[in-house]
């Protein structure tokens, strides 16, 4: 089901999501693994900041987590083919966000130093294999204007007709020709909660028109969770 929540602004959203993230990790057992995968660009970071601040006073050295702690491991939902010091590398903003909670994370890389992605295809199928062998706490999404969602674009065959048992794609941006990669359709899903996160009417009318020939819509439609969508203006 679909559960859609406005905000007059990115502030509240921001404050709402990252409550809500920090609600998840702290009210399960200290040996829980959680696992959440993220959208990169400049609409979700200031969430990565405000939960990294929070997580950070929440688990202070005074009142630090259990021993026994499992590390919250992070993925990006996709991933272009650079270095983490490209500006555009999302795996390089996570590391830029979380940085006074930093040793609580453990991020998974969707990278390898092969020459492209599809080159590494199996090893990164291996290390999700792995160690994210466990449905994701939860899976925080961007959406761009053709309705295309982590690296999953309209008419790719990548996620049209991809095996469900893959648990990532390579991808090419159909505009620049960027090479990525992507978690698959099917990995994406397998999760506990669906996070929409978008900003503006036009994005907002995408979503209301989104059909199951979209990535995004059929995301929605095939969810095996309730999706919320957090939008502002």
């Amino acid at each position: 089901m679909l559960h859609f929540q406005a905000y007059p602004d990115l502030a509240t959203l921001t404050q709402t999501i990252a409550n809500k993230w920090l609600g998840l990790i702290i009210a399960e057992p200290a040996e829980y693994p959680h696992s959440f995968a993220l959208a990169g660009g400049t609409t979700p970071a200031p969430i990565y900041r405000q939960i990294d601040q929070l997580l950070a006073a929440e688990f202070t050295d005074a009142a630090p987590r259990s021993a026994t702690t499992q590390p919250i491991h992070l993925i990006a939902t996709d991933e272009r083919w650079v270095p983490d010091s490209d500006p555009q590398s999302n795996e390089g903003l996570f590391r830029s966000c979380f940085t006074e909670s930093a040793t609580h994370w453990n991020l998974i890389s969707l990278k390898t130093d092969q020459a492209d992605p599809a080159s590494a295809i199996p090893a990164i199928n291996a290390r999700l294999q792995q160690q994210l062998n466990h449905p994701f706490t939860a899976v925080i999404l961007g959406m761009g204007t053709d309705g295309h969602t982590a690296s999953l674009f309209p008419d790719a065959p990548q996620w049209l007709s991809e095996d469900s048992s893959t648990h990532c794609i390579a991808a090419l941006h159909p505009q620049t020709g960027q090479a990525r990669m992507s978690l698959s359709f099917s990995r994406l899903l397998n999760t506990q909660r669906l996070w929409l996160i978008i900003t503006g009417a036009e994005k907002r009318a995408v979503l209301e028109q989104a059909t199951i020939t979209s990535p995004i819509g059929a995301l929605i439609a095939s969810a095996h969770c309730d999706v919320e969508v957090f939008w502002c203006p």
